[in-house]
Protein backbone atom coordinates (compact mmCIF):
# COMPACT_ATOMS: atom_id res chain seq x y z
CA UNK A 1 0.00 0.00 0.00
CA UNK A 2 1.42 3.39 -1.04
CA UNK A 3 0.34 6.38 1.45
CA UNK A 4 1.14 9.53 -0.27
CA UNK A 5 0.42 12.38 2.59
CA UNK A 6 0.34 16.18 1.90
CA UNK A 7 1.79 18.64 4.17
CA UNK A 8 4.54 17.52 6.94
CA UNK A 9 3.46 20.02 9.91
CA UNK A 10 2.55 17.71 12.52
CA UNK A 11 -0.11 16.30 11.83
CA UNK A 12 1.31 15.07 8.59
CA UNK A 13 4.22 13.48 10.46
CA UNK A 14 2.24 12.02 13.19
CA UNK A 15 -0.09 10.57 10.66
CA UNK A 16 3.04 8.94 8.57
CA UNK A 17 4.47 7.43 12.05
CA UNK A 18 1.11 5.86 12.97
CA UNK A 19 1.00 4.54 9.12
CA UNK A 20 3.86 2.57 9.92
CA UNK A 21 3.55 1.79 13.62
CA UNK A 22 0.19 -0.50 11.81
CA UNK A 23 1.97 -1.45 8.83
CA UNK A 24 5.31 -2.12 8.42
CA UNK A 25 4.99 -2.71 5.03
CA UNK A 26 3.41 0.85 3.81
CA UNK A 27 5.57 2.73 1.04
CA UNK A 28 5.07 6.63 2.76
CA UNK A 29 5.83 9.69 1.40
CA UNK A 30 4.98 12.74 3.16
CA UNK A 31 4.96 16.37 0.72
CA UNK A 32 6.22 19.55 2.39
CA UNK A 33 6.16 22.78 0.13
CA UNK A 34 9.14 23.84 2.07
CA UNK A 35 12.66 23.06 2.28
CA UNK A 36 13.39 23.02 5.81
CA UNK A 37 12.67 19.67 7.75
CA UNK A 38 9.30 19.05 9.51
CA UNK A 39 8.59 21.74 11.82
CA UNK A 40 6.36 23.30 14.54
CA UNK A 41 5.00 26.98 13.72
CA UNK A 42 4.09 27.42 16.95
CA UNK A 43 7.89 27.43 17.78
CA UNK A 44 8.86 30.17 15.86
CA UNK A 45 8.13 32.82 18.08
CA UNK A 46 10.48 31.09 20.61
CA UNK A 47 12.65 31.18 17.83
CA UNK A 48 12.75 34.91 17.27
CA UNK A 49 13.42 35.42 20.91
CA UNK A 50 16.27 33.44 20.63
CA UNK A 51 15.29 30.73 23.20
CA UNK A 52 15.81 28.09 20.49
CA UNK A 53 17.90 27.70 17.36
CA UNK A 54 16.06 26.54 14.46
CA UNK A 55 16.71 22.81 14.76
CA UNK A 56 14.57 23.73 17.88
CA UNK A 57 11.14 23.69 15.82
CA UNK A 58 12.19 20.71 14.44
CA UNK A 59 9.58 18.27 15.07
CA UNK A 60 11.52 15.26 15.27
CA UNK A 61 15.49 15.73 15.97
CA UNK A 62 16.82 12.41 16.00
CA UNK A 63 19.22 12.60 12.67
CA UNK A 64 17.67 9.64 10.40
CA UNK A 65 14.46 9.59 12.04
CA UNK A 66 12.37 9.38 9.08
CA UNK A 67 15.13 7.26 6.98
CA UNK A 68 14.84 4.79 9.70
CA UNK A 69 11.17 4.71 9.66
CA UNK A 70 10.83 4.15 5.66
CA UNK A 71 9.04 7.28 5.21
CA UNK A 72 10.37 9.74 2.35
CA UNK A 73 10.50 13.52 2.52
CA UNK A 74 9.42 14.93 -0.45
CA UNK A 75 10.15 19.13 -0.91
CA UNK A 76 7.83 20.53 -3.29
CA UNK A 77 3.89 22.16 -3.50
CA UNK A 78 1.59 19.97 -5.07
CA UNK A 79 0.06 21.91 -8.02
CA UNK A 80 -3.09 18.92 -8.52
CA UNK A 81 -4.61 15.65 -7.79
CA UNK A 82 -5.90 13.21 -10.46
CA UNK A 83 -8.15 11.23 -8.08
CA UNK A 84 -8.84 8.86 -11.19
CA UNK A 85 -5.46 7.84 -12.14
CA UNK A 86 -4.45 8.21 -8.35
CA UNK A 87 -1.49 10.50 -8.86
CA UNK A 88 -0.36 14.14 -6.91
CA UNK A 89 1.07 16.57 -9.40
CA UNK A 90 3.81 18.56 -8.23
CA UNK A 91 5.17 21.72 -9.26
CA UNK A 92 8.05 20.66 -10.99
CA UNK A 93 6.02 18.74 -13.04
CA UNK A 94 6.78 15.54 -11.95
CA UNK A 95 4.00 13.23 -10.49
CA UNK A 96 3.48 10.85 -6.99
CA UNK A 97 1.33 8.10 -7.60
CA UNK A 98 -0.78 6.67 -4.45
CA UNK A 99 -3.09 3.75 -3.23
CA UNK A 100 -4.28 6.13 0.35
CA UNK A 101 -4.15 10.06 0.19
CA UNK A 102 -4.10 12.28 3.10
CA UNK A 103 -4.44 15.68 2.38
CA UNK A 104 -2.90 17.26 5.96
CA UNK A 105 -2.18 21.12 4.76
CA UNK A 106 -3.10 22.82 7.66
CA UNK A 107 -4.31 26.52 7.28
CA UNK A 108 -2.18 29.86 6.09
CA UNK A 109 -2.32 33.06 7.53
CA UNK A 110 -5.07 35.73 6.23
CA UNK A 111 -3.61 38.73 3.85
CA UNK A 112 -5.74 41.89 4.37
CA UNK A 113 -7.18 43.30 1.48
CA UNK A 114 -5.09 47.12 2.02
CA UNK A 115 -2.70 49.02 -0.15
CA UNK A 116 0.93 47.72 0.41
CA UNK A 117 0.63 44.44 1.51
CA UNK A 118 2.88 42.77 -0.87
CA UNK A 119 5.93 45.20 -0.32
CA UNK A 120 9.07 44.15 0.76
CA UNK A 121 8.94 44.62 4.47
CA UNK A 122 5.78 43.61 5.17
CA UNK A 123 5.70 39.64 6.44
CA UNK A 124 3.86 37.28 7.32
CA UNK A 125 5.22 35.22 10.82
CA UNK A 126 4.27 32.09 9.06
CA UNK A 127 7.31 30.11 8.16
CA UNK A 128 10.92 29.75 9.08
CA UNK A 129 11.98 31.84 5.86
CA UNK A 130 9.50 34.44 7.74
CA UNK A 131 11.12 34.10 10.85
CA UNK A 132 14.56 35.07 9.25
CA UNK A 133 13.22 37.90 7.35
CA UNK A 134 11.59 39.46 10.73
CA UNK A 135 14.83 38.48 12.67
CA UNK A 136 17.12 40.21 9.67
CA UNK A 137 15.11 43.26 10.55
CA UNK A 138 13.69 43.60 13.45
CA UNK A 139 17.00 44.62 15.71
CA UNK A 140 16.88 47.15 18.74
CA UNK A 141 14.88 50.77 18.02
CA UNK A 142 13.97 49.16 14.86
CA UNK A 143 10.27 49.99 13.93
CA UNK A 144 7.63 47.09 13.78
CA UNK A 145 3.71 47.05 12.94
CA UNK A 146 2.33 43.81 14.06
CA UNK A 147 -1.38 43.41 12.67
CA UNK A 148 -3.35 41.46 14.47
CA UNK A 149 -2.98 40.09 18.58
CA UNK A 150 -4.77 36.90 18.88
CA UNK A 151 -3.65 34.28 20.42
CA UNK A 152 -0.23 33.85 18.32
CA UNK A 153 -0.32 37.37 17.89
CA UNK A 154 0.36 37.70 21.42
CA UNK A 155 3.47 35.11 21.82
CA UNK A 156 5.13 36.78 18.71
CA UNK A 157 4.01 40.04 20.05
CA UNK A 158 6.19 39.03 23.24
CA UNK A 159 8.97 37.89 20.99
CA UNK A 160 9.09 41.34 19.53
CA UNK A 161 9.51 42.92 22.41
CA UNK A 162 12.20 40.94 23.93
CA UNK A 163 14.56 41.70 20.38
CA UNK A 164 13.51 45.56 21.46
CA UNK A 165 11.79 47.06 19.01
CA UNK A 166 9.03 49.75 18.96
CA UNK A 167 6.39 47.75 18.52
CA UNK A 168 2.83 48.94 17.29
CA UNK A 169 0.04 46.31 17.42
CA UNK A 170 -3.26 46.63 15.24
CA UNK A 171 -6.09 44.40 16.15
CA UNK A 172 -9.53 44.34 14.15
CA UNK A 173 -11.32 42.93 17.78
CA UNK A 174 -12.32 45.39 20.59
CA UNK A 175 -9.61 44.05 22.83
CA UNK A 176 -6.39 41.81 22.75
CA UNK A 177 -7.38 37.48 21.87
CA UNK A 178 -10.70 38.64 21.38
CA UNK A 179 -11.38 35.10 20.86
CA UNK A 180 -9.88 33.54 24.16
CA UNK A 181 -10.35 36.80 26.66
CA UNK A 182 -13.78 38.32 28.06
CA UNK A 183 -13.65 41.86 27.19
CA UNK A 184 -12.38 43.18 30.84
CA UNK A 185 -9.40 40.79 30.62
CA UNK A 186 -8.87 41.59 26.94
CA UNK A 187 -8.91 45.25 27.54
CA UNK A 188 -7.03 45.06 30.84
CA UNK A 189 -3.54 43.07 28.35
CA UNK A 190 -4.53 46.35 26.26
CA UNK A 191 -3.57 48.76 28.82
CA UNK A 192 -0.72 46.87 30.40
CA UNK A 193 0.67 46.69 26.74
CA UNK A 194 1.15 50.36 26.16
Amino acid sequence: MKHVILGNGPAGVIAAETIRKEDAGAEIWVVGAEAEPPYSRMAIPYLLEGKIGEDGTYLRKEAGHFENLRIGLVSGRAQGVDTKAKQVMLEDGSTLPYDRLLIATGSRPTRLPVPGIDLPNVHACWTLEDARKIAQKSGPGGRVLQIGAGFIGCIILEALVSRGVKLTVVEAGDRMVPRMMTLGAGTMMSSNAT
